[in-house]
């Protein structure tokens, strides 16, 4: 059992601990404390530099990557032509090999301007963005020999490394023009684009409208 005053001496500390926090939290309230930069950005207007600054800030976010297998064929009669056996002949060699492409689809945004970004007293602000694009490729240099299909006529070598980049670039000049491939990358890159830095323009107060 604890003695009289011993009991005194515990509430005591309880009285001195209580009134400590009743000053820390009445302090809060008087004297808030704020973030410099959050403050800094409240007293301060939004400006086009701003939204320019965002879009290109986060310019990975309006791009994709996209991974392409193609087949690549070589005939030395036709030339990166379809081999028809049929008219198979002696000297003739062919090539089938697997070709891999990376490519980085999106909006580049180092093409956005302040001319891109149209901002109003009301706090409304017209985007335009560039339309999407290839922004870069790069494909697989090294062959793997246990994928290549070589048919080769009597006395032809088999078909060497000039041959095979010779297939790999015109496999890539036929990917890159393909339109079909990218019609609907677009149409993705368009409204992803628009969702992802819409939402971000508005915890930034701003109602943002893209216009083509």
């Amino acid at each position: 059992m604890l003695s009289r005053e011993q009991k005194r001496t515990i509430g005591g500390y309880a009285l001195v601990l209580l009134l400590c926090v009743a000053a820390v939290v009445a302090a809060n309230l008087l004297f808030p404390t704020t973030d410099p930069a959050e403050e800094y950005l409240e007293q301060r207007a939004t400006t086009a530099d701003d939204v320019l600054g965002l879009f290109q800030g986060k310019a990975k976010l309006a791009t994709t990557e996209v991974k392409i297998r193609r087949m690549g064929i070589y005939d030395s009669d036709t030339r990166l032509a379809t081999i028809n056996p049929t008219n198979w002949k002696i000297g003739r060699r062919a090539c089938i090999m697997p070709v891999d492409i990376t490519i980085k689809y999106g909006i580049d945004m180092r093409r956005m301007t302040t001319g891109n970004v149209n901002l109003d007293s009301t706090g409304t602000v017209r985007i335009t963005l560039p339309q999407p694009e290839v922004i870069d490729y790069d494909v697989e240099m090294r062959t793997d020999r246990h994928e290549l299909v070589t048919m080769s006529g009597w006395l032809r070598d088999e078909v060497g490394e000039q041959t095979m980049q010779a297939i790999k670039n015109k496999v890539v000049s036929e990917v890159l023009a393909d339109t079909t491939l990218f019609a609907s990358l677009r149409t993705e890159i368009q409204s992803n684009t628009r969702s992802i830095f819409g939402s971000m323009l508005q915890q930034m107060n701003l109602k943002p409208v893209f216009t083509n």
